[in-house]
């Protein structure tokens, strides 16, 4: 790892424990693309312009927003689907995709 990255996976890190963020990693595609879809048809909405993910997409960013909640989504082909943002939000969705949220970057995306 590059001390740039190293740099600014501690920064995020440090972000997720101070603000009580987590980081759910490694979610394959087809639940990655699932829960997305299932976040906006429940009242999120997506920031920006939304370029539809694909498969084989190297890397694709989007970010959902819902009142004052923000989660990042994040596709690498690498690392595949991750998100992060508040526990109180994400601990539910890890429990229904059965993966574990933490505060530590295993996979860097940058």
């Amino acid at each position: 790892m590059g001390l740039l990255t190293g740099f600014k996976k501690s920064s995020l890190e440090k972000k997720f424990r101070k603000s009580d963020w987590v980081i759910i990693q490694s979610i394959p595609f087809a639940q990655f693309e699932q829960l997305i879809v299932d976040y906006v048809d429940s009242g999120w909405e997506i920031e920006d312009d939304y370029v539809r993910l694909q498969e084989d997409t190297p890397k694709w960013e989007c970010i959902l927003k819902k009142g004052t909640s923000i989660l990042t989504c994040i596709w690498t082909m690498k690392a595949h689907g991750q998100v992060y943002g508040p526990s109180r939000v994400l601990n539910g969705l890890a429990e229904k995709l059965n993966m574990k949220p933490t505060t530590t970057i295993s996979q860097p995306w940058f």
